[in-house]
């Protein structure tokens, strides 16, 4: 029996032969099945390092030096890195040497949601915060790493931006 489709997508995210979404752990080769309940917990640990990255970028002029910044970062994300492993993982259904089979991208993942106006709204999003890094930067005096990583944060949010606005008009095409 086939579930709908999965809301999640990504490098180590896949689907079962029954459609469950399963989080793939490159280090102990097993297979996590993510319930549909834990599926907005799940998507904040998937992220967290990227959601890291950011507040390291927004707090940079916060602390006294670029070493500091760097070590909250680091502290961080040692702190979320282990609490993924050794506690919300051990609340999934594991699944022992799990074969990788199918595997959607985001960009098919986003046109399988059909939820054009989340889309739009994510696109609108990441284009702002693209901006808002930019500018933070700049308003911040931030030393040049600091002003690299906001950059490389600024690109991604903008190629997100038009990974959502390709997803959109393959929707509105169908």
């Amino acid at each position: 029996m086939k579930k709908n489709t999965m809301n999640l997508s990504g490098s180590n995210i896949y689907l079962d032969r029954y459609g469950d979404t399963v989080y793939y752990n490159l280090f102990d080769k097993n297979g996590y099945i993510v319930s549909k309940e834990m599926e907005q917990k799940f998507r904040v640990f998937y992220y967290r390092y990227s959601i890291i990255f950011i507040f390291v970028i927004l707090l940079g002029d916060y602390f006294k030096t670029f070493q500091n910044t760097l070590l909250l970062g680091f502290g961080a994300s040692l702190l979320v890195e282990l609490y993924f492993r050794f506690v919300f993982l051990k609340k999934l259904k594991v699944i022992k040497n799990f074969n990788r089979e199918r595997k959607l991208s985001k960009l098919e993942a986003l046109v399988k949601s059909k939820a054009k106006d989340k889309i739009i709204m994510k696109a609108c999003a990441y284009a702002l915060l693209s901006v808002l890094l930019i500018i933070n930067a700049m308003q911040q005096n931030f030393n040049i790493l600091l002003l690299i990583l906001s950059i490389i944060g600024s690109v991604y949010s903008f190629y997100t931006v038009i990974i959502d606005i390709i997803a959109f008009t393959k929707i509105k095409n169908k």
